[in-house]
């Protein structure tokens, strides 16, 4: 990645603003640096060389107080103006990260992974800080101010100013070298953290079936071991940053020290006079001290700039995706479906169709494909063979030819382990019926079997939380609630009496009924005999064996 990656402000156009604003930054900086650095000569000389008292110095003292005051109050500036900067295009950043993945068609960025991505949308945005807060003020800073300080100091005398210019370039060019070993690092990092946290991620999610089948602690050594495989690139990266920062500090210290040995020799032999000496000698560290802020800077911002190459890889995919806006789905009918994954057995899917006014029933074992059905018929996976076809109102289209989101407002859909973003029940389900009353929601909790006294806030009930107090299988009456709530004429529900009572069981295979009796197309995937007895239709999955 570019020091400055020009698709930045394309996809965060907060940035802008931000950019134009640090180069203002950047030219202030370069003007009060030279500024000071002239006082403060003049204040020295004239005490020193001059023989000034206080009243002589007066003025050149306030000068350089408030050129000092007004330093500060610039850097602070700068560190606040970074701060509200980075968040603003962090966010930005993420939204279309999220943007992407929930609205392109079934591409790179599903194939990804639920793990990879949030891992990407999190921590690795997150990691951005630095190179937003940090990195991009210093390098403007860093282009600006040592040009504009070399050139004054070459105007004051020309040979120093030629010791400047042979000596800067070392510092950025030992700069490139390391940082591109350290960006090799950084990304071997961030993929140890990948697979850190996919296996911790699915360990997660199959906690339940080692603990039934006592395997969970066998586990313990693989975790161990993925985690240490981390700590040991983290130490590596560590290792070069240290490093790289007492390379670049040598090679700046040489630097001035090269410039001040040519200096003093010369005030010896009277042919550079104090006050040009003196003002070389103050504002010759401002040449080199923000080009070695830069790679501190760069390193601080490796993560971030690893992460970046991942999320402008996304960003910049460009993918086939339908445009057909549909507003109704009377059917939906497939033929027999093949789904092929690289790394396990293919799936076959049978012929099947669901339509409106019946409750379908998806069945089948464990892993014959009921999810991957779901999942094509969202839009996040495309078979490998088989063609589908939705009918509306407007005609018939293949599958592929509608567009995603269109395609997603007309489905209410209920995953096997429904999440909820932080709030309370009250706003969950008003995410997706927003007019509805307290009492309408109430009623609506009723419908699915979950009465206000079995909440320990009733409708402010807190969602989205580690410690919810509520079980799951209450969680899951409150995701179907939620499904049932979006008034969309598709509804697909995977396994929504798991986890409940018989009597709750009966509650919901009722309420499935109403809602397709009311014109919905229903298809519920369930190993439960009760809802598959109930259904109109049945689906089996075992028929493509």
């Amino acid at each position: 990645m570019r020091p400055l990656d020009p698709r930045l402000l394309r996809y965060a156009r907060s940035s802008r603003v931000y950019l134009f604003l640090t180069v203002v930054i950047a030219l202030t900086s370069a003007v009060l640096t030279i500024t000071q650095a002239y006082l403060l000569t003049k204040i020295i000389v004239a005490i020193f060389q001059k023989h000034a008292d206080f009243a002589g110095i007066k003025r050149s003292l306030i000068a350089l107080i408030t050129v000092f005051v007004a330093r500060t109050i610039l850097s602070y500036f700068t560190e606040w103006l970074g701060a509200i900067a980075s968040s603003r295009m962090r966010n930005e950043l993420r939204l279309q990260l999220l943007n992407k993945a929930l609205t392109s068609g079934a591409g790179t960025v599903n194939e990804m992974g639920s793990t990879q991505l949030s891992v990407l949308a999190t921590r690795g945005i997150n990691n951005l800080d630095g190179y937003f807060a940090k990195f991009i003020p210093q390098l403007f800073i860093a282009s600006i101010v040592p040009v504009l300080v070399g050139v004054t100091i070459a105007t004051e005398d020309l040979q120093s100013g030629i010791i400047v210019l042979l000596t800067i370039p070392l510092i950025p060019i030992f700069g490139i070298m390391i940082g591109r070993y350290t960006a090799a690092a950084t990304m071997k990092r961030w993929k140890s953290l990948e697979i850190l946290s996919g296996y911790f991620a699915d360990l997660l999610k199959g906690m339940r079936t080692l603990k039934v089948y006592g395997r969970a602690h066998l586990q313990t050594e693989k975790l161990k071991a993925v985690g240490a495989e981390y700590q040991e690139e983290t130490m590596r990266v560590l290792k070069i940053s240290f490093l790289s920062s007492l390379a670049l500090e040598l090679i700046a210290t040489l630097s001035v020290a090269l410039l001040a040995v040519s200096i003093g020799l010369r005030l010896v032999s009277g042919s550079l006079s104090l006050s040009v000496g003196l003002f070389i000698l103050i504002i010759s560290p401002e040449v080199y001290w923000p080009i070695r802020q830069v790679a501190g800077y760069f390193h601080a911002a490796a993560d971030g700039i690893a992460a970046f190459n991942q999320i402008y890889a996304i960003l910049d995919k460009s993918e086939v995706v339908g445009n057909v806006e549909i507003s109704d789905i009377s059917a939906i009918s497939w033929s027999s479906l093949i789904v092929e994954y690289p790394d396990r057995t293919s799936i076959h899917i049978p012929a099947g169709q669901i339509k409106s006014g019946e409750f379908q029933a998806l069945i089948g074992a464990s892993g014959s494909g009921k999810s991957t059905l779901v999942k094509i018929l969202l839009g996040f996976l495309i078979p490998t063979s088989g063609e589908i076809s939705v009918s509306t109102l407007q005609g018939t289209f293949a599958l592929e030819d509608i567009n995603p989101t269109s395609l997603r407002t007309m489905i209410s859909w209920l995953p096997q382990e429904p999440h909820f973003a932080i709030g309370t029940i009250s706003q969950t389900l008003r995410q997706v019926a927003p007019a509805s009353s307290d009492r309408e929601l109430i009623q609506l909790l009723s419908d699915v079997g979950l009465e206000l006294g079995d909440l320990n806030q009733g409708l402010a009930t807190e969602l989205g939380k580690l410690q919810q107090g509520l079980s799951v299988g209450q969680l899951r009456k409150i995701g179907l609630a939620r499904a049932i709530a979006k008034k969309s004429p598709v509804l697909i529900l995977d396994e929504p009496s798991a986890s409940v009572d018989d009597a709750s069981e009966e509650i919901i295979s009722q309420l499935v009924q109403r809602e397709a009796a009311l014109g919905r197309i229903v298809l519920v995937i369930s190993h439960r005999p009760v809802l598959a007895d109930a259904a109109h239709t049945t689906i089996d999955m075992a028929r493509a064996r």
